[in-house]
């Protein structure tokens, strides 16, 4: 197989990717999560998407926090 084509459809892959991982964050902002605290300000849902908080958590908690947005991959709490 020629390489340009194995580039073209890697780069089609991560495009792809990248779109699901969007759809997905905003799907989530306004719904409520039970997050579990994994540091003072990070935690993950119940489908392992990391969630971050700008007030400190207790670490090992169970915390239910409502998405207001996401950046950087994460979601925002």
């Amino acid at each position: 197989m020629n390489g340009t084509i194995i580039k073209d459809r890697a780069a089609r892959l991560r495009e792809a990717g990248d779109a699901a991982v969007i759809r997905h964050l905003t799907a989530q902002v306004g719904q409520t999560h039970a997050v579990l605290m994994e540091n003072p300000r990070m935690g993950r849902t119940e489908h392992f998407a990391e969630v971050v908080f700008d007030n400190d958590q207790t670490e090992g908690d169970i915390v239910s926090a409502t998405i207001k947005g996401f950046a950087n991959g994460q979601l925002v709490a």
